[in-house]
């Protein structure tokens, strides 16, 4: 084998903890990126889903509003 590869083979040997911990660590950086992604996206539709419920309360409790009085044809007079 040649020397410098001999070389880089023994300093990964030697330091093979410290790399480990660097890249765990940057793997916990990105996950909680993108897990703090997935959280703000998630909360915008929550949200949105939110609004449409109210939405769709404010229409039903109108047309419960409009029904509930019975009208002239439903009352026979």
């Amino acid at each position: 084998m040649c020397k410098p590869i001999q070389d880089y083979l023994s300093i990964v040997r030697e330091y093979t903890r410290e790399i480990i911990t660097f890249g765990g660590f940057v793997l916990v950086c990105f996950v909680y990126a993108d897990f703090r992604t997935l959280a703000r996206e998630q909360a915008a539709a929550a949200a949105e889903t939110a609004e449409i419920l109210r939405a769709m309360d404010a229409r039903l409790a109108h047309l419960e509003q409009n029904t509930a009085a019975p009208t002239e044809h439903e009352t026979g007079h």
